[in-house]
């Protein structure tokens, strides 16, 4: 049985626990047992851990005595650049130990994608890696071609097993324990932070000049983002978790994100929502999207188009329900759990090689 340790820096996000616990039942099916380490869990997190877990201070030391206590053939890197034990534990664990490195990420900081220096470290990162795990086949241009040959691709998702309204709950009861009384409801959910451009949908529902709409936002708002944004059917709801943030996306009727599109297309599509989206932003996630089958990428910045999609499949019930069912399909299919699992698993073998 192969040892795989991963290590997640700082602290597990709640909704990666359910992942890695699903990553590591899948992994054990192919023998390899999987450990995961961290600085700790986001606090308040109501998910249960059901995978090895070691909590401990990150420091270079601890992770070399955790390699060699729990004798890891391979080590998959979840860190980033900014820590400080990285390339320390590549030296260590791949020069010295002879343990096998796979990178997991993006491939660079999307964020700031034309960084020489940075650009320079990803890519001395991933020429000490045996393996190279992308969020997203079309990340594969940010990575020098030279690696290439060891890329594979485990499509960025989430573990949902949300199944739709329970019985006796209807969309109207949903919306109306919130005070939302319009017909219609475009949907805004995740940190609502400035890059995400949350104001162009106050910009659209003015120029709509709708009264038969509402714009619903959902999470928190570090920034001051959302204090900042003013007008009729304008629901500010903080943030909601759990079932009843899935209850609430079930009972709107379009999802937009104007600035880039993360993980929120995937709740979005699992409730059946179309994604609207402005162009212009790079991101993983932004794969699932297929413009004019399961939501439309409008120019960036052109609040009348934005205003005119979101209007089309407010109005076109037939059109939603087509765009709908294609957003569900998406996601159950490249968006399911195993089409992830499968890519880093691949990777192990590859890393790991004839040892295994």
């Amino acid at each position: 049985m192969a040892r795989v340790l991963l290590i997640h820096a700082g602290n597990i996000p709640h909704y990666r626990v359910p992942i890695y616990g699903y990553l590591s039942r899948y992994l054990q099916r192919y023998g390899i047992n999987l450990l995961v380490t961290s600085d700790g869990i986001q606090p308040g997190s109501p998910e249960i851990i059901d995978f090895q877990y070691a909590q401990t201070r990150l420091t270079v030391l601890n992770i070399l005595r955790l390699i060699r206590k729990s004798r890891i053939d391979a080590i998959i890197d979840f860190m980033e650049l900014k820590h400080k034990y990285l390339f320390p534990t590549y030296l260590i664990a791949k020069g010295i130990m002879g343990r096998k490195m796979i990178y997991w990420g993006q491939g660079l900081d999307l964020l700031d994608p034309a960084n020489r220096i940075k650009n320079l470290a990803y890519a001395a990162e991933q020429s000490m890696c045996a393996a190279i795990i992308l969020y997203a086949e079309h990340l594969r241009k940010y990575v020098p071609k030279r690696f290439h040959r060891k890329i594979f691709v485990a499509n960025n998702t989430l573990f949902l097993n949300y199944s739709g309204l329970s019985k006796g709950l209807t969309r109207e009861r949903v919306l109306s324990e919130y005070g939302i009384e319009t017909k219609k409801n475009i949907i805004c959910m995740g940190r609502l932070q400035k890059r995400k451009r949350v104001d162009h949908l106050e910009k659209a529902l003015l120029y709509m000049n709708r009264s038969d709409i509402g714009l619903i936002l959902v999470g928190p708002d570090p920034e001051g983002v959302v204090d900042r944004i003013k007008g009729d059917n304008i629901f500010k709801l903080g943030p909601i978790y759990g079932n009843k943030k899935f209850d609430l996306l079930s009972s709107a009727d379009v999802y937009c994100l104007p600035g880039a599109v993360g993980l929120s297309i995937v709740d979005a599509f699992h409730c059946g929502l179309p994604f609207v989206t402005e162009e212009g932003d790079e991101s993983a996630e932004i794969m699932y999207l297929k413009d004019g089958v399961n939501g439309f990428i409008v120019p960036r910045g052109n609040i009348e188009a934005l205003s005119q999609k979101l209007q089309l499949l407010l109005d076109d019930d037939e059109l939603r329900r087509r765009f709908s069912n294609a957003a569900r399909q998406e996601i159950s299919v490249n968006g399911h759990m195993d089409k992830m699992c499968s890519g880093i698993r691949d990777a192990l073998f590859f890393a790991l090689g004839s040892e295994y």
